[in-house]
């Protein structure tokens, strides 16, 4: 897959830079262009791994939805606080008319989705799946959220306090020798308060 992504990537600058169909002004530019010749040295200057916003996730006991994040609703089982913007990219790019706006046809970029949400509580109940798939799983990073919640969730330091509450979460299970489901929530979030995790904003 990679590899795939990097002849793509290899191709299409290659193109922009050499192509007659491409401007000159724009080749002139883009020709000065050159990989950085202190990064990524062992792979000659080309990134060494994919950067994937988003990917399959969890089908768990609570999917949370871009609802929960406008409204910051409350979960009696929050193990963290998420605040950062519902970010998403281009679904679809196309190049269409809009009778009211333009009478020449234009690119419009679908799907961007940029929105300010105030701090909202993620529940335990999004970072385990449902009992008849699995009692000893814990997910804090594909954790279950629609694709919206995840535009906002998939931040690190978001994905750091679920890593947290989970591993807490899953010393409790092994040390109850209960589900995962099961976890005592109280108990779960005594143990994050007590070590400085904020759970209400």
């Amino acid at each position: 897959m990679r590899a795939h992504h990097l002849h793509y990537t290899q191709s299409f600058l290659w193109f922009i830079s050499n192509d007659e169909s491409v401007p000159a002004h724009v080749r002139a530019e883009l020709g000065r262009w050159g990989r950085c010749a202190d990064e990524f040295a062992e792979t000659g200057g080309w990134p060494h791994q994919l950067y994937v916003r988003d990917g399959r996730r969890l089908l768990g006991g609570y999917v949370l939805r871009e609802q929960d994040l406008l409204g910051g609703r409350p979960q009696a089982d929050v193990v963290a606080l998420g605040s950062y913007n519902i970010d998403l990219r281009e679904i679809e790019r196309t190049w269409r008319y809009v009778p009211e706006f333009e009478r020449t046809p234009a690119v419009f970029n679908e799907g961007y989705l940029p929105v300010a949400v105030p701090a909202y509580p993620i529940p335990y109940r999004s970072l385990t799946p449902r009992r008849e798939d699995a009692e000893n799983l814990l997910v804090p990073v594909c954790l279950s959220a629609s694709h919206v919640a995840f535009g906002s969730v998939r931040m690190e330091p978001t994905l750091m306090l679920l890593g947290h509450a989970a591993g807490i979460a899953a010393a409790q299970a092994a040390r109850r020798g209960v589900a995962v489901q099961d976890v005592d929530i109280g108990a779960l979030q005594s143990a994050l308060r007590d070590d400085g995790q904020v759970l209400a904003a």
